[in-house]
């Protein structure tokens, strides 16, 4: 990982950089594979994996603009939703100019949450400009950081890290030509196909009673990381607020996987704390390759934001 400011050193690099393979969308192969379908209704490198972390001048800019990062970053905190100065409905008049008859007050509709990681909106559109990755998941990912900062903070975990693994999943929930929306999902809905045990895929059956992957004898992978229902019932989490649990939303999946990344005590500022958390997502080095690439990509590319 590149810090702002930093140098390379490439020594640290090597083991990486040589007989590096080219980032390979999991949609375009067979497992976990994928497609646009509907889903079930509802590192300065020194000893460090590549990537880049918010700058302390970012969390300043929040601070200035926020106030309080805690009441727009922290799951839990943020504006209080409830509408303010409702006004009850009047009693009409009853025809022919009788006694009015009361109207019974109904509760106002409740208004969507505010979504934590609205608030990292500024840096996510200087990043993205330069990325041209999409502002939502950006910050989704800056979020997601943030949050693991907080809450495990020996893990060390960079945006970088599930940006590039978002690239090679999904392209950042853009596979298959779907758009990810502002609020965070993708349209079509990114699910993978059913591993039966066909044609190269693994067989691997059914655990959420498809639930989760709409499909009840065999699991498939779900969303803009492509979670197994597995995964997402260990870790799930809501992340934005809305009282949904959602592996196909970005917000939601991309905190899930943080802590999934953060369960085993490594710590991901060291290439070897790195390494085997990835491999908890997805073993082999050929993909700790391919998402080191996009990874330390990002975090060159972006070194001097802040």
């Amino acid at each position: 990982m590149v810090g702002p400011g930093e140098q390379a050193d490439t020594s640290q690099t090597a083991a990486f950089a040589a007989d590096t393979v080219p980032s390979t969308p999991v949609d375009d192969a067979e497992e976990p594979g994928g497609s646009a379908a509907e889903p079930p209704a509802r590192a300065g490198w020194r000893n460090r994996p590549p990537g880049l972390v918010l700058p302390v001048v970012v969390f300043a800019a929040l601070l200035a603009a926020g106030a309080v990062i805690g009441l727009y970053v922290i799951p839990g905190g943020g504006p209080d939703p409830r509408p303010e100065n409702v006004t009850e409905p009047t009693s009409p008049a009853t025809v022919g100019g009788g006694a009015s008859t009361p109207t019974p007050s109904l509760p106002a509709l409740p208004t969507p949450p505010a979504r934590p990681a609205d608030a990292l909106a500024p840096w996510a559109q200087q990043i993205g400009q330069i990325l041209a990755v999409p502002e939502a998941a950006l910050q989704a990912y800056g979020y997601a950081q943030l949050e693991l900062s907080r809450t495990d903070p020996s893990c060390h975990l960079a945006w970088t890290t599930l940006a590039g693994i978002a690239e090679v999943e999904s392209r950042h929930g853009q596979a298959g030509g779907a758009v990810l929306e502002p609020g965070g999902r993708s349209s079509p809905a990114i699910v993978g196909p059913l591993l039966d045990g066909k044609k190269n895929r693994p067989l691997v059956l059914d655990t959420d009673a498809g639930a989760f992957d709409g499909d009840a004898t065999y699991d498939r992978a779900m969303g803009p990381f492509r979670l197994m229902p597995s995964l997402w019932r260990a870790h799930a989490i809501d992340a934005d607020g809305d009282g949904i649990l959602d592996p196909y939303d970005i917000d939601d999946a991309t905190l899930a996987l943080g802590r999934l990344l953060c369960s085993g005590g490594e710590d991901l500022n060291q290439l070897a704390g790195w390494t085997a958390a990835l491999g908890r997502y997805r073993p082999g080095n050929p993909y700790a390759r391919s998402v080191f690439q996009v990874a330390d990509d990002y975090g060159r590319r972006t070194r001097s934001i802040g």
